[in-house]
């Protein structure tokens, strides 16, 4: 697969590789003072700006965009790119309304979800929905981005630049308070977040449009004056190791330092970023840690090397007005950056650099990673030939790389080219990779493998680069970039404001993305780059055929590796790689969209998706778009069948049966998903759903290759693909086992469905899939279904009636009775207190987590309000006082739940085992429960009532993209709920709401005084000890809980299944009888199911 950094329809590259940015939520935070309001704005002083800024040219924008761009350059250096959204703006009275002062106190709110976990049920939802109501709302947005990463660390401090990106929020001297700004931010329905690559530091936040000046003068504040005291330093330090700690069991994080490890060791690239304990206290005073983090931010915190990037629905000149107040004053000290030219011949002209490294994974995959060093190609960007490479040798159609091992049962999937991070895009190189998902006959093959890859290679270099290839790729580039959908305006600001430190102005919004230039000799340089004798080789396997000795470990992260010298033989074979007679460059691309025709506007069109179509086999909603006017559809299927909550077994199948699908279907369709089709398929709840979506001139004719594939599995399927595919999903759930957060999540789901079944389960059983079950099943499963249709976009209802028809037919599936329909029970909880406690199965991983869940009772809509209104208004002081000030974990957040109609809410901690015991983490939430209670019952009418404001206008925050509007309405369809105005009486409700209705369900859902009724539920994953001289052992004192859960399982794909090991506690501490979970279906028994709603779901 061709890495690109922003598709149109899906940014799943982008966040996958970006993820290598450290990140944090929301811990940059700081308390308020009273300050000026709003109206310190006047008309006399936009007057006076005029001559205080330079303009610079504006960037060339979409035609799809109405935005309207400024860029300036302020006296100091600063350049700013202001962003005006010609959208209608706000009420005007109601964008002076007047709201608390900021002196109150902050400890009312809670932190953003960071974790963000995969709902497991169709109806349970992570956040709440900010859209579309009657009077439409937009957040605005900004980021400021400085010139400085972890490239600048000192040699003695490594992870000072991460630091100070912590530090810096930690209060200023005109708002001292060290959570003002978050909570200011959090009190207004925004959000905010920073993270530090390697060359770049970036600060971003969003909020309502009324509060953007006073959130812009603080943010500002923090780049003219931060406090950045000792006191704020402990803390953050200890912020950065649960950071460190939560990224240490990543393999891709492993990996990425281990490579790190093997630059030039004078070059800056071979350092540690991430910082933790060890560089950050105990191998430096206090006193000079202090010293040198506010000496870093001196030397490089100066306002010429700022960029600051700000959206927001209001005039020009206002947003202009807004930057000269709040940033003229960020100092400027004209020093030179740092300049690393230097090493940009030698950063990996190494000899450990060009060997092979067998890496132990901490997950259960099957990797090969090829890396040449590259020399940087940030001013190639107009020209991108290393993209026009990664293109074709990413190719996943007839006659690619990964067609050729496909066909040979080597590998399953291809990822090429460059993610565009830090680490492998600057100023001193840039890196191109080829990883490739290899099976074990793959693994076993690997000489064989790599020699295909320079066969490929050497077809390219042989044939030489062709204009038509580039072209095409430049005219879908363009084509994407004409009709591009609008951004978050968090994401946006971000983007844009890291743009501006590699592209010229004119260039800011396009430079990462369009092909201005076709550049043969570039494409040439790259392709000569790639040999044999330059490339590093790392394989990440724990499938070898014979014991591996691990004989090394990486410093910081522990990373255990052998290495080995590429015998010679290999490099000349591979030198010398013939072409294959299967492989070639792909033909011209048939699903390249020609037809950009709006359809005419439906003066009777309906506001909501309407049932066009209904028989006993199908459903089949429709809306034409209306809104954003560009030649695009969504078309989303849901195909449910019994066969998806039969049994763990069954599941499994239809696991494989997807996965096979995918693979027999890549050929076909890999053409339209880089021409701008997108498609997804994922098992859901009641069966599999599939998702097209792009341009819509074609997506009719993809979606009938993709039935006709449905039709077919059976009779491709070969005994090695299915074997393959299999092994590669026992991966994926013994992967998802070591994952404690996943296990958390697992666990509480499968404690309150009658049907979840968790990887554990699945894990245990897929062995027993056969082949010739999977060819039954493959009939089984499309012999009887009902099918839900949603169809969106630009495409009038005779096509979506007809390609529906069309779908169904070629499936030939009966009508499923109503008898046989999949449905979902959840169990009560019983009164009081329940702790399921598990070991963690990942002895190399301190994470424990700790997940309390209070269920609340079944959905009824004001319930569901007001415990959303409550997450909002306890989201602050959550992060604020777990994380902030107590330091349980880097991750605290709560989330509302609905569980198939039944109402809860759950707090999580990430904590880590070497500082805390889960049953400590767990007290100290219920001591923050308490807090609220007394905060609620404080709680001023003038400040309920701002909240309730605030809840409405993030539900009436209009929709950017068709994409939000669709999965909205597809979530109401798959809920059989089909109320799609939920958002109109959702806000209808919130206006009834009295503060006593918020104290009532707070008391009855917790554990408040003499309340006997509440269901708590704690789930809580304890972690290993990393540090202690025994390796992974757990930190608190448990006894194992009983062995009815411990009993042998048959080997699974040669893997012994992970067993559950329920804990129990030698602390003294009083529990209630049976407060501990000893077996868990002995509860399950236990329980009675909440009466079915009248929906069978909610």
């Amino acid at each position: 697969m061709f890495l690109r950094k922003y598709p149109i329809f899906n940014k799943i590259y982008r966040q996958n590789f970006k993820e290598v940015i450290m990140k944090r939520s929301n811990c940059n935070n700081s308390k308020n003072k009273p300050e000026n309001k709003y109206s310190v704005h006047s008309n006399e002083n936009k007057k006076n700006n005029t001559h205080l800024f330079e303009v610079l040219p504006s960037p060339v924008k979409s035609a799809s965009d109405k935005k309207e761009y400024k860029v300036i350059k302020l006296p100091n250096g600063l350049i700013a790119c202001l962003i005006a959204d010609t959208a209608p703006l706000e009420n005007a009275d109601d964008s002076t309304s007047e709201e608390e002062t900021d002196s109150e106190s902050s400890s009312e709110e809670m932190s953003e979800d960071s974790d963000a976990d995969m709902a497991a049920c169709e109806s349970e939802t992570d956040e709440p929905m900010k859209k579309v109501s009657e009077v439409e709302q937009k957040m605005a947005a900004a980021a400021l981005c400085v010139g400085v990463g972890s490239f600048s660390d000192p040699k003695d401090i490594p992870g000072l630049a991460h630091f100070l990106e912590h530090m810096v929020f930690m209060g200023s001297s005109k708002y001292p308070g060290e959570n003002d700004f978050d909570s200011f931010i959090k009190k207004r329905g925004g959000s905010d977040n920073a993270s530090t690559d390697c060359e770049t530091t970036v600060f971003y936040f969003e909020c309502l449009e009324k509060h953007l000046f006073r959130a812009l003068d603080k943010f500002a504040q923090f780049f003219i004056s931060p406090l950045m005291k000792k006191t704020a330093m402990t803390r953050e330090r200890e912020a950065i190791e649960s950071e460190f700690q939560i990224a240490s069991p990543k393999d891709s994080y492993r990996k990425e330092q281990l490579l790190c490890s093997l630059a030039n060791p004078e070059c800056p690239v071979n350092s540690f970023s991430w910082g933790n304990l060890i560089t950050l206290r105990d191998n430096v005073t206090d006193d000079k840690l202090y010293a040198d983090v506010h000496d870093f931010r001196k030397r490089h915190y100066s306002a010429h090397r700022m960029t600051v990037a700000i959206q927001a629905r209001l005039p020009m000149e206002e947003l202009q007005n807004f930057i000269l107040e709040c940033f003229s004053n960020v100092p400027n000290n004209a020093l030179p950056s740092d300049d690393f030219k230097k090493y940009e011949n030698n950063v990996f002209n190494t000899p450990q650099f060009s060997r092979i490294y067998y890496i132990k994974p901490q997950k259960d995959i099957c990797q090969l990673d090829l890396t040449w060093c590259l020399p940087s190609l940030l001013n190639k960007y107009k020209t991108k030939p290393h993209q026009y490479i990664s293109w074709l040798i990413g190719d996943e159609g007839k006659g690619s790389l990964l067609s050729h091992l496909k066909n040979k049962i080597w590998a399953l999937a291809i990822y090429t080219g460059n993610g565009e991070t830090g680490i492998e895009h600057n100023s001193m190189y840039s890196l191109f990779s080829i990883s490739l998902i290899l099976t074990a006959e793959g693994l076993a093959h690997m000489a064989d493998v790599i020699e295909a890859v320079f066969s490929y290679i050497n077809i390219l270099k042989s044939v030489g680069p062709q204009e038509r290839i580039f072209k095409e790729l430049q005219t879908i580039e363009d084509l994407s970039f004409r009709f591009s959908v609008e951004e978050n305006p968090m994401d946006y600001v971000e983007e844009i404001s890291e743009a501006m430190h590699f592209y010229q102005p004119e260039d800011y919004i396009t430079g990462s993305d369009l092909y201005f230039e076709y550049d043969p000799e570039g494409i040439v340089s790259v392709l000569n780059h790639l040999v044999p004798d330059k490339m590093n080789i790392a394989v990440m396997s724990n499938s070898y055929n014979y014991e591996m000795n691990y004989n090394k470990k990486e410093e910081w992260f522990g990373t255990q590796y052998t290495d080995t010298e590429i015998p010679p033989e290999w490099l000349v074979k591979w030198q010398n790689a013939p072409c294959k007679p299967d492989m070639n460059l792909p033909p011209s691309n048939p699903f390249l969209t020609t037809d950009f025709s709006i359809l005419p506007q439906n003066p009777n069109n309906p506001e909501y998706p309407e049932k066009v179509m209904e028989t006993p086999l199908l459903e089949l909603w429709y809306r034409q778009d209306q809104k954003f006017n560009l030649p695009t559809a969504n078309y989303n299927f849901y195909l449910i069948s019994p066969l998806a909550v039969e049994s763990a077994l069954s599941l499994c199948k239809m696991e494989i049966f997807m996965n096979i699908l995918i693979i027999q279907m890549a050929e076909t369709i890999y053409p339209a998903q880089v021409a701008e089709l997108s498609f997804s398929m994922n098992v859901s709840d009641r069966g599999i759903v599939l998702k097209i979506c792009g341009f819509n001139q074609k997506l009719p004719i993809l979606i009938e290759l993709i039935s006709k594939h449905l039709k077919q599995v059976d009779s491709e399927l070969t005994a090695e693909m299915f074997k393959a595919v299999r092994e590669k999903l026992a991966n994926s759930y013994y992967n998802k086992l070591i994952k404690p957060s996943t296990l958390t999540k697992d666990i509480r789901l499968s404690l309150l469905m009658d049907k979840y079944f968790t990887p554990t389960e699945k894990f245990s059983v897929i062995s027993e899939v056969t082949y010739e079950d999977m060819k039954q099943f493959c009939v089984d499963f499309l012999e009887k279904l009902y099918i839900k249709v949603l169809i969106q976009g630009n495409v009038d209802k005779d096509t979506a009636i007809r390609v529906t028809q069309n779908f169904v037919q070629v499936l030939g599936s009966s009508p499923l009775e109503k008898k046989l329909y999949p449905q979902f029970k959840v169990w009560e909880l019983p009164n009081g207190e329940k702790c399921c406690r598990v070991q963690s199965f990942n002895q190399n991983d301190s994470n424990s987590i700790v997940t309390n869940y209070y269920q609340a009772g079944p959905f009824n809509l004001k319930d569901s309000v007001i415990l959303e209104l409550l997450m909002m208004i306890i989201e602050e002081p959550l992060f604020d006082i777990l994380r902030t000030k107590e330091q349980l974990g880097y991750h605290v957040f709560c989330t509302l739940r609905d569980t198939f109609g039944i109402l809860g809410y759950t707090i999580t901690v990430n904590a880590q085992a070497t500082k805390s015991t889960t049953e400590f983490v767990d007290k100290r939430i219920e001591n923050f429960v308490q807090t609220i209670n007394k905060t609620l019952k404080k709680m001023s009418e003038k400040k309920f009532n701002q909240a309730k404001r605030d809840l409405i206008k993030m539900k009436q925050c209009v929709d950017v993209e068709l994409q939000a509007e669709v999965n909205r309405n597809w979530s109401e369809i798959i809920g059989d709920d089909y109320m799609f105005d939920r958002l109109k009486k959702e806000i209808d409700m919130i206006e009834t709401i009295k503060i006593v209705d918020l104290r009532k369900l707070w008391a009855n859902i917790n554990i408040l005084g003499n309340n006997q009724n509440h269901k708590k539920l704690t789930v809580q994953v304890v972690g290993f000890n990393i540090n202690s001289e025994n390796g992974g052992s757990p930190t608190q004192t448990n006894k194992l809980c009983s062995t009815k859960q411990e009993k042998e399982v048959p080997e699974t794909t040669e893997k012994q299944k992970p067993t559950l090991r329920l804990l129990s506690s030698f602390n003294k501490l009083p529990h209630a009888p049976g407060y501990f979970i000893c077996d868990m279906t002995e509860l399950r028994n236990s329980m009675k199911y909440y009466p079915p709603s009248q929906n069978q779901c909610k």
